[in-house]
């Protein structure tokens, strides 16, 4: 059958747009995981802050409290041991911060390790498993122990 309508050639764009996007978005995307992986945080150990200094005692015996009752908690199974070794996780953590602002709470295990206060890493380092393996396994009483001891050995 003959027709006088004449089809229209199919509609192509130029590929020219197409590799420059391609290019753009790879750049992008290199240029922000480079960055991000050559981005180095420094942290640097604070002096304990003046208005601390004489608060020490006082903040001292604040978590060494704090631990006791946590203890009592899980002697008495009101808490499991997950949540026994996430609160002593968390006051160790907050004791660092109110003696030095360092806002531990907020650090990994690996921030927490560049911070150069090895008694602090030891115990968190400690404190991993319990706190996050699927069945939680670990000796409470002798971890509630180093943490007393470590806030009362703070200088």
């Amino acid at each position: 059958m003959q027709t006088t309508v004449n089809l229209q050639e199919p509609f192509t764009y130029s590929i020219i747009p197409l590799i420059i996007g391609i290019f753009l978005i790879g750049g992008i995307t290199f240029f922000l995981l480079y960055k991000k992986k050559t981005q180095v945080e420094e942290i640097k150990i604070k002096e304990i802050p003046e208005k601390n200094i004489k608060n020490v005692p006082v903040i001292k015996e604040k978590y060494l409290k704090q631990l006791a009752l946590i203890e009592q908690k899980y002697t008495k199974n009101e808490i499991e041991l997950r949540k026994a070794y996430q609160l002593i996780s968390e006051a160790i953590r907050l004791f660092v911060f109110e003696i030095t602002d360092i806002t531990t709470q907020n650090y990994s295990l690996t921030e927490i390790k560049k911070l150069n206060i090895p008694n602090l890493y030891e115990l968190i380092e400690e404190y991993y498993e319990p706190e996050f393996a699927s069945k939680s396994v670990g000796d409470f009483t002798a971890s509630v122990n180093k943490a007393r001891r470590v806030i009362n050995e703070w200088n």
